[in-house]
């Protein structure tokens, strides 16, 4: 693999577990990422479509598109755009994260940890905090933590998500009673890779779109 270089080394060799690092951490490659108007961001979007391991690693759902930014064996950085109708269900996650809204909003659902969420009710399952998430608002999030988002269309967020902490997580649909477990991507078979890659075709046009919606530079004060 051709490896470029760090664009956030301050994540480097962190430990995950410990929350209040980890959002000191994000804190500060977030404002590297979007400061000069996403001008991280827009390298690394650049670069993208010419680097075939990232390429290859970047999905699309039916409301969701998700790019990779970047990789190495201490943390990812991903970008995410929820299309119309984006929700998704009471879920854990295999490894702690962090978030910030680029654009839009969501509706952020919080249940408390996974503690007996493997067997639990969905009927017993009570939302513990909802807020609504915003444009320019953060948060950190354990891989214990059970959680929901309901996005508003066109809502953007980086993510910097930490290495995996278990193969598994637990997806669960409070209505109807249903649930399921999902697995990483090195359990999956091939046609299940296959069927959620984004094409080439698809990368650039997001990448276009996720350019667009950059914020106007403000000129005021500029020299004339």
């Amino acid at each position: 693999m051709n490896r470029r270089p760090n664009p956030v080394p301050r994540l480097s060799g962190l430990d995950w577990d410990n929350l209040p690092a980890v959002a000191e951490a994000a804190a500060a490659t977030f404002d590297a990422l979007t400061r000069d108007n996403w001008g991280l961001v827009a390298e690394l979007l650049d670069r993208l479509p010419g680097t075939p391991e990232l390429v290859a690693m970047c999905e699309q759902f039916d409301f969701l598109d998700k790019l990779l930014l970047h990789q190495d064996d201490d943390f990812r950085v991903r970008l995410h755009r929820f299309r119309t109708g984006y929700y998704d269900r009471p879920h854990d996650h295999r490894w702690s994260f962090a978030s910030m809204l680029l654009t839009g909003s969501y509706v952020h659902v919080q249940y408390g940890t996974n503690e007996g969420f493997e067997t639990i009710d969905p009927a017993d399952l009570v939302p513990r905090q909802i807020r609504t998430e915003r444009a320019g608002d953060q948060y950190v999030l354990h891989h214990t933590a059970v959680h929901s988002v309901t996005a508003a269309p066109g809502t953007i967020s980086l993510v910097l998500r930490g290495p995996a902490a278990k193969d598994s997580f637990r997806i669960i649909d409070a209505p109807s009673g249903d649930s399921f477990t999902a697995r990483g991507s090195q359990f999956e078979t091939p046609d299940q890779r296959v069927a959620k890659r984004m094409q080439p075709s698809a990368i650039t046009t997001t990448i276009a779109d996720i350019l667009a919606a950059r914020p106007a530079i403000s000129t005021e004060g500029a020299p004339k």
